[in-house]
């Protein structure tokens, strides 16, 4: 062999250094990248989802909202529960001040439970 055909094999068998490291950087930004869109796509995931919930909890307050204010109005109000059997609501205040008058016009009872060593009352 000459010499000629001796350098063509050397070069031949030479190492690709700079072809390998450009595969591995260009494998490496292309990783990189992929974790970028991935992460960037997680966290456009995140944001929809609380803006969903945020919104679904602003109806929900709302619709609890409206709920209260009716279940206020009845309670302030007089109106009919059943006309046929003529029973109807009173406002909520004055209903307890009735509850607390007949209630202070009744005489107290003994609970009928005695401990032992008490007398009962005679009656």
């Amino acid at each position: 062999m000459n010499t000629q055909q001796m350098d063509q094999e050397q070069k031949l068998k030479k190492p690709l250094i700079f072809e390998d490291l450009l595969l591995f950087i260009g494998i490496s930004i292309l990783f990189l990248l992929g974790l970028l869109f991935s992460f960037l796509y997680a966290s456009s995931m995140q944001n929809k989802q609380a803006l969903a919930e945020k919104k679904r909890a602003e109806e929900i307050r709302k619709m609890r909202l409206a709920d209260q204010l009716e279940a206020k109005k009845k309670l302030s109000s007089y109106g009919w529960i059943d006309k046929e059997k003529r029973i109807v609501h009173i406002p909520i205040e004055e209903a307890m001040e009735k509850v607390v008058k007949e209630e202070a016009s009744k005489k107290p009872k003994a609970s009928g439970v005695y401990l032992p060593g008490i007398q009962r009352p005679e009656k």
